[in-house]
């Protein structure tokens, strides 16, 4: 578009001197025949002057006609080139809105996998309450325990005793939970296959202004785990996929080979009772937030704690579920990811423009949109506003405002109610070969 503006300038200037031409060319015609007008002039002209006299004319007259074919040439070639410039905005700004639809695609595609998820936690959830209420309606009319060991106890009786069926149910409300956390996966592999993902959300999680939770707490010695030493934007993501489908399968060998008096689901039934028990305590403390996004992290991935007996773990599943949602690019961080596409591109293509490599990649992403023209600019300010991906998954939105507190309000050795996990069938093993712990069952 640089290039573009200036050669209509030139073209503009072009025009300019062919008047300039004319009119000094007019002024000298008229200047003759005024000067062979004079009385006595013609007289003494002989013929080799008449000749010179001639050749003037047939220059002040030819070189206009010549500049004026010239312009002619110049100006349909102008008008090819606006076309042409046209056309290639067109094609500019067809290829930047498919980029746009890829996008909403698959983030919407990630947030929608993460609700369903959160979803079948609170079934999960609601189906172990209501067993639970019903259970205890008949004997008493408020649930209260002496201590944790009595909880334990009678939750165990009751998957043991399959009592009003909610050991069936759990299992199957189990079994599509496992279902989603795959197909959650499965969405943010599918996503991150693209350029244009990749790029926005590097830019996203660069932002100055956003904060990781999962990374904080590791480097902080919340809990053992590969999170710290990622240097680059994603690697946290990807280190959190390869955990979560181990998880997985480390629960599918729980479960098959656990035994009697441990129910593989005991520690998820347990926990929820915390969740519900916390969440009371602390309405007016922490304010609005959802005990199924917490519920889910447990179902996606835990961590051995560092500081804390063999017997305690860390949900570090609920601090990368929030960080996955909460680190979306924003319309901000996408137009930014744009511009320094375009930028690259044009540096490509042999346009004098280039990019601090000393800075960020999201400073690099501002510079870039510096440097553009307005015609970009405006393309992908538009481009950009229709994508908003901050309220597709306001549970887990507002939850991150829970788990900030958490970790801002407790010291690393020091127990995190919610957190810090009492009960889990998954156990630690020592590894020297490893920079974090691996699980295995009991």
């Amino acid at each position: 578009m640089k290039t573009k503006m200036r050669k209509n300038q030139e073209f503009r200037n072009f025009k300019m001197g062919i008047a300039y031409f004319l009119v000094v060319a007019l002024i000298l015609f008229i200047g003759m025949i005024v000067l062979l007008s004079a009385p006595g002039t013609l007289k003494q002209v002989n013929f080799a002057q008449w000749s010179t006299i001639s050749d003037s004319i047939n220059l002040i007259i030819g070189l206009p006609i010549a500049f004026a074919g010239a312009y002619v040439a110049i100006s349909i070639a102008s008008r090819a080139a606006d076309i042409a410039a046209r056309q290639q905005t067109q094609e500019n700004h067809v290829y930047y809105e498919g980029l746009h639809e890829q996008l909403i695609d698959n983030y919407y595609g990630i947030t929608q996998a993460a609700n369903r998820l959160v979803s079948a936690s609170n079934r999960f959830e609601e189906a172990f309450y209501s067993s639970l209420r019903k259970e205890t309606s008949d004997k008493y009319s408020v649930i209260n325990f002496i201590d944790d060991e009595h909880k334990i106890s009678y939750i165990q009786d009751m998957l043991v005793a399959n009592k009003h069926g909610v050991t069936d149910t759990l299992e199957t409300l189990h079994a599509d939970i496992k279902n989603h956390i795959q197909q959650l996966i499965e969405a943010i592999e599918l996503a991150f296959k693209y350029s244009s993902v990749n790029e926005t959300w590097n830019v996203s999680v660069q932002d100055p202004s956003k904060q990781n939770l999962l990374v904080k707490a590791c480097t902080e010695g919340y809990f053992t785990g590969r999170f710290a030493d990622s240097e680059s934007t994603y690697n946290w993501l990807h280190d959190a996929k390869t955990v979560v489908m181990e998880r997985l399968d480390l629960q599918e060998v729980s479960q098959s080979i656990s035994e009697e008096s441990n129910h593989p689901l005991l520690p998820f039934c347990f926990y929820i009772s915390e969740l519900n028990e916390f969440k009371k305590q602390s309405k007016k403390t922490f304010g609005s937030w959802s005990p199924e996004v917490l519920l889910a992290g447990y179902f996606l991935m835990t961590h051995y704690c560092q500081q804390q007996s063999s017997a305690v773990y860390f949900n570090s599943g609920a601090l990368f579920l929030v960080d996955l949602i909460t680190n979306l690019p924003t319309s901000e961080h996408i137009k930014l990811a744009f511009s320094k596409r375009q930028l690259q591109t044009e540096t490509f293509a042999g346009n004098d423009t280039s990019i601090s490599e000393e800075q960020s990649l999201y400073q690099q992403a501002q510079s870039a949109y510096e440097q553009l023209d307005n015609d970009n600019k405006k393309l992908f300010s538009m481009l950009a506003e229709n994508i908003q991906l901050n309220h597709y998954s306001p549970q887990i939105s507002k939850t991150k405002s829970l788990l900030e507190k958490l970790l801002n309000n407790h010291q690393p050795n020091q127990h995190i109610p919610v957190l810090h996990i009492k009960l889990e069938l998954l156990s630690d093993t020592d590894n020297s070969d490893e920079d974090y712990r691996e699980q295995k069952p009991l």
